[in-house]
């Protein structure tokens, strides 16, 4: 007789039950938010200037207002936002914000960086940072769903090797994107170039980006969970990670609308006090408590539903012989 399949109910619980028994897991998304919100900002506005003057010359820009809509992108970006890397990296509901006032009397320092070397050497150093910490709140976080515990020596000490595997990782889904995007850039200057409106690319790009998320997304979930689940070397978490995938397709594919649904949702209601209240405090504090929750539950799925399909092979192989 096999234990029962992964349930989706269960582990979102359990998950959440985690993060109450453990709240110290909070930290990390708080104190990156706060960072955000009252640190110091960089800029990359000079920078940007010489492409949205480029940009001006085409009249269909002008005529949408993206030219507006981008220079008020480029002045909110804060750099420093990149160390929210991904797959694996800290939760922030200040990265996506990108604020730039404080309940303060006095704003965060600003700084606009003109040379592009040195803004990519600081985005690299910033993304390893992100990688870095990001790896031990990982680790941190399968400690308590997986064992009830937390243990800071033993994920300082696992640090180095999940680190190097985390950053294969996050070079993988890098190239995996890039190898994505190029077609659709593509596609968006054959387009213009045959006079379609930009005011279109916007729903292209959401079509093309939600086909690439489904195609990849259910497959590839699970791809840093072995590393910090098991010690699995990058390669075989995420083979490990498609084959849970594949073996539990529906009920995958429902924990992932969970978290998206769920999260985004909460995330809204996070993101409804103003930028210069001190009412979003409890948006950072609500959101670092979801967003770990919702990390917690997917490493109790992926130990279960481990489990559950290693019964299911010893059972087939059993038939064989």
């Amino acid at each position: 007789m096999t234990s029962a399949p992964p349930s989706l109910m269960k582990s979102l619980m359990a998950g959440f039950d985690v993060v109450s028994k453990h709240i110290s897991l909070i930290v990390f998304s708080v104190a990156l938010d706060l960072l955000l919100w009252f640190g110091p900002q960089v800029h990359l506005v000079r920078l940007f200037e010489p492409v949205l003057e480029e940009a001006a010359s085409i009249p269909e820009m002008r005529s949408a207002g993206s030219i507006d809509l981008l220079r008020a992108g480029a002045e909110r970006l804060n750099l420093i936002s990149v160390m929210r890397s991904f797959p694996v990296g800290i939760p922030s509901l200040m990265a996506g914000r990108s604020p730039v006032d404080t309940p303060l009397a006095q704003n965060p320092v600003s700084l606009d960086l003109a040379s592009f070397w040195f803004a990519a050497g600081l985005w690299g150093v910033l993304i390893l940072m992100g990688v870095g910490v990001g790896t031990l709140y990982f680790s941190m976080v399968a400690q308590a769903a997986l064992f009830d515990r937390l243990d800071l020596r033993q994920a300082l000490a696992d640090w180095p090797r999940n680190f190097g595997h985390v950053l294969m990782l996050t070079a993988f889904w890098f190239v995996l994107i890039a190898l994505f995007m190029l077609p659709l850039s593509c596609l968006l200057s054959i387009l213009l170039l045959f006079g379609m409106g930009v005011a279109q690319f916007p729903l292209l790009i959401a079509l093309f980006l939600g086909g690439i998320i489904i195609w990849l997304l259910i497959p590839l979930f699970f791809s840093p969970h072995g590393i910090f689940a098991s010690g699995r070397p990058m390669w075989e978490s995420i083979l490990q990670g498609i084959r849970l995938s594949r073996s539990t397709f529906s009920t995958t594919g429902f924990l992932i609308l969970a978290v998206i649904v769920f999260g985004e949702g909460m995330n809204i209601l996070w993101n409804t006090p103003a930028e210069d209240s001190w009412f979003l405090l409890v948006g950072i504090f609500g959101h670092a408590f979801i967003t770990a929750g919702l990390l917690s539950a997917t490493f109790v799925y992926y130990r279960d539903a481990d489990l559950w399909l290693k019964e299911i092979l010893s059972l087939r192989q059993a038939h064989r012989v």
